[in-house]
């Protein structure tokens, strides 16, 4: 799809939400992210239309193994700290040298802001937060 971001089709299933899952590259940066979702949330008034912000729906959750994402799925990991009515759901799963992210969105969002309108938005702000971008520290 672009730097960083390869769409799944495997969704995870959450009441209430449809949901997407991106394989990402292992360094995708926290706060890069944050800064993405925050971009969506500036540019869509649906997102921030309950009050909610991009810090309080986005959450990372370190795990070697797929099995996150089924726990993702009732409830479990990394979705304890995301309210339960948020419009959107972002779990970054890092898995060391690779990772995914689920990304889920009530449907009553989605019907005002579909999924090509959405994903495109995400990744253009990935790609406008360069500024975020890890530095490497100097071994000097």
């Amino acid at each position: 799809m672009t730097e960083g971001f390869r769409v799944s089709t495997r969704s995870v299933p959450i009441a209430g939400y449809e949901s997407m899952t991106l394989q990402v590259r292992a360094d995708l940066g926290e706060r890069r992210l944050v800064a993405a979702v925050r971009s969506l949330f500036v540019r869509h008034e649906v997102l921030r239309s309950d009050g909610f912000t991009a810090e309080s729906c986005v959450r990372r959750v370190v795990s070697q193994s797929d099995t996150a994402l089924e726990d993702a799925a009732l409830g479990g990991a990394g979705q304890e700290d995301v309210p339960g009515d948020a419009p959107l759901r972002v779990v970054w799963f890092d898995g060391g040298t690779s990772g995914r992210i689920v990304l889920a969105v009530r449907r009553d969002v989605l019907a005002r802001l579909p999924w090509h309108v959405l994903l495109p938005g995400l990744v253009s702000a990935w790609n406008a937060s360069t500024h975020l971008r890890r530095v490497p520290l100097s071994t000097r």
